[in-house]
């Protein structure tokens, strides 16, 4: 128990389709790290038990059915009857940290592990939660990861991952890195941010800078995580990897950095550039356009307004009760998304319907 409480956390904190799930994977091929995959339920589960001191039986017996209904926790290899006899025997004192690494302890990797230094976690919606993160766990660290934004975009496009509107998509990016940028001006010692273009350029120089900062050890076997590819076919859909996360069963490569130059028009280019605004040049990145015409104002407005729409209810939200709550999370995002293509994407609302039936 003890040692369980010792066990500090990371996140890793960026924009959906900018290297986050890379990043994840990079590190769930490091013997001391338990990292697995993307499962919000430490903050949606928050509201219902953060505030527990003190756990029966039946509290811990309603977490564990709250839990497996989590949105992808069935991708976690782990034993569920083991873990809920194992949160059943933590009746009594205990903060609700205890309870979420107790579930961590109990997912099994594909890679083998030695002595466990860090529990990791990877989601985009933490970005704006890493306030609550820390008051969770007082020692977390958090690692961004930055992606140009209309390389995000293209990715993004791709996979049909958001919609894809490039001044809402590129607000979004804004959003994301201002959010992080405050939060880390006010605990810099807790943040680091990697580029996703420096990380496939040069993976082994970024993951030792990491790793350091994590206070662990750099290990060469973390860019040999392709090599589990048949394991991985084993309990995810080829189709999916093969649609989504390709790069996780390659090696660490710069093909998809710049595509932008190739996929955009100009159009596309201009929209990202006025929506993100002098923030790119901010984070680091150029601009190709910065003098726009009435007309684009107008055509980048609808996006950009959701964007903001969309934050805003995030945190409204979130101050709901715990069932309204997950309610609105599993399906507000399909209503608002259908909403906002039937009226600025109809032919895209078609064809998605079409698709569909």
């Amino acid at each position: 128990m003890e040692k369980l409480d010792q066990k500090p956390f990371f996140f890793i904190l960026g924009r959906p389709r900018s290297g986050t799930t890379l990043l994840r994977t990079l590190f769930d091929a490091h013997p001391n790290v338990q990292i697995p995959p993307e499962c919000k339920f430490i903050l949606d589960l928050y509201p219902k038990y953060g505030k527990k001191k003190s756990w029966s039986e039946k509290d811990l017996a309603g977490f564990y059915d709250d839990l497996v209904q989590q949105w992808r926790f069935d991708i976690w290899t782990i034993d569920l009857e083991g873990l809920k006899n194992d949160l059943i025997s933590f009746t009594g004192e205990a903060p609700y940290s205890r309870i979420c690494k107790v579930v961590y302890d109990h997912y099994r990797s594909f890679y083998e592990k030695d002595e466990m230094l860090w529990f990791g976690d990877k989601n985009p919606g933490y970005t704006i939660y890493t306030e609550r993160l820390l008051k969770i766990f007082p020692d977390a660290k958090f690692i961004q990861i930055l992606r140009d934004y209309r390389d995000n975009y293209v990715s993004v496009k791709d996979v049909d991952f958001e919609l894809p509107v490039p001044s809402l998509v590129a607000t979004k990016w804004k959003l994301f890195y201002k959010n992080v940028r405050r939060a880390s001006l006010k605990n810099p010692d807790r943040y680091i941010t990697v580029r996703y273009e420096d990380l496939v350029d040069d993976p082994e120089k970024e993951m030792k800078t990491i790793c350091a900062f994590l206070g662990i050890v750099y290990r060469p076997e973390m860019l040999e995580f392709y090599k589990k590819e048949d394991e991985i076919f084993k309990v995810y859909p080829k189709e999916f990897i093969t649609k989504y996360h390709a790069n996780l069963v390659n090696k660490v490569n710069k093909s998809r950095s710049g595509i932008w130059k190739q996929k955009l028009s100009v159009k596309e280019v201009m929209l990202a550039d006025l929506a993100v605004g002098r923030t790119a040049e901010e984070a680091g990145y150029q601009r190709q356009y910065n003098r726009f015409g009435i007309s684009l104002y107008l055509l980048a407005s609808p996006g950009i307004i959701l964007a903001y729409a969309l934050a805003f209810l995030t945190l409204l939200v979130d101050k709901f009760p715990y069932q309204l709550r997950m309610l609105i999370l599993n399906r507000g995002p399909i209503a608002v998304a259908k909403i906002f293509l039937k009226i600025f994407r109809p032919a895209k609302y078609r064809e998605i319907r079409n698709r569909m039936k």
